[in-house]
């Protein structure tokens, strides 16, 4: 069994979850739908070609971020909203932020201990965002700005350049001509969108 045979019986196994996300354009995915349309167009050429050890790496790094992700939503789903993907859908900005808090950790715990010590500012924030979901609110504007500048303290100011996985993906959509370049903001456009508002 390869891992392609792995993807498509994940997604035979989440068909329900994925495609009811996908169809209704979910808020909760949109910022890794680059991700999704790479994986799954790297998944259908396998049936033409054989794909390169760049394409196969990208189709690895992708599925198991999708697996990653979806896990957590259906985690969340179950857990939290007892399968109700509408209700759900209510706090998809801030699931998004919580994905997002996921990212910077994971990439965090990569870097030098100096630096990996300054987890706690975002496991601190990870649990305001799981508070609020815990009491069914979203999160207050001022958590977006506080990712922010807690990416911009641990990151920016040690020079480390972070491109996250939705990032890279949404550049090898644009290469392969899933996506044009202004076809589709795949960045949170939610979560951008306040922290500009609050730089104003």
């Amino acid at each position: 069994m390869t891992i392609f045979d792995d993807y498509r019986a994940w997604k035979k196994e989440n068909y329900n979850l994925i495609s009811t996300l996908v169809k209704n354009k979910s808020n909760t995915i949109s910022r890794f739908t680059a991700v999704i349309a790479v994986v799954d167009y790297l998944n259908d050429e396998i049936n033409k070609r054989a794909l390169n050890e760049d394409e196969e790496l990208i189709f690895s790094t992708g599925f198991d971020y999708i697996y990653d992700q979806f896990h957590l939503i259906n985690t969340l789903l179950e857990m939290r909203f007892n399968n109700d993907i509408k209700e759900m859908e209510k706090y998809a900005q801030t699931i998004n932020l919580l994905l997002y808090v996921n990212e910077f950790q994971s990439e965090l715990l990569s870097q030098e201990d100096d630096i990996k010590k300054n987890i706690s500012l975002l496991d601190d924030l990870e649990d305001k965002i799981n508070t609020c979901l815990d009491n069914k609110k979203n999160v207050p504007e001022e958590y977006f700005m506080l990712l922010d500048q807690i990416t911009y303290e641990i990151f920016e100011l040690n020079n480390i350049e972070i491109n996250t996985v939705d990032q890279i993906f949404y550049e090898i959509a644009i290469e392969y001509g899933i996506f044009v370049d202004d076809e589709y903001d795949i960045y949170n456009h939610v979560i951008n969108e306040q922290i500009r508002n609050n730089r104003d």
